[in-house]
């Protein structure tokens, strides 16, 4: 999951007293449900802020959305090496900081 403050983003979880036929509000990126739309709107607005980073590069000044986008795009290349070296890659390149993981492959 992406960082937000260098700390794990933890999505909030529904109301638990919510009704199949309540009008809510959707955050499609985290998922979560929101019954007042300016708690939906600060969380969009969060989302959208460049504070977020890619937890498996370090790699920050993103969005939630390209923090996502970081990620899978990490886990795609780590899954093409092998199983021994992919723990001390990931570690080395989060050190580094490396731009992207086609430069670092």
């Amino acid at each position: 999951m992406p960082l937000l403050k260098k700390k794990p983003f933890v999505p909030l979880d529904p109301p638990p007293d919510l009704k199949a036929d309540e009008e809510v509000f959707l955050n499609v990126l985290t998922k979560e449900i929101f019954r007042d739309y300016e708690d939906y709107f600060r969380r969009s607005i969060l989302c959208n802020s460049l504070i977020w980073s890619c937890e498996y590069t370090g790699r920050g000044n993103l969005t939630l959305s390209e923090a996502l986008q970081s990620e899978a795009d990490a886990a795609e290349h780590l899954t093409k090496m092998p199983v021994v070296l992919q723990q001390g890659i990931c570690f080395i390149i989060h050190k580094i900081e490396v731009p992207s993981f086609d430069s670092f492959c």
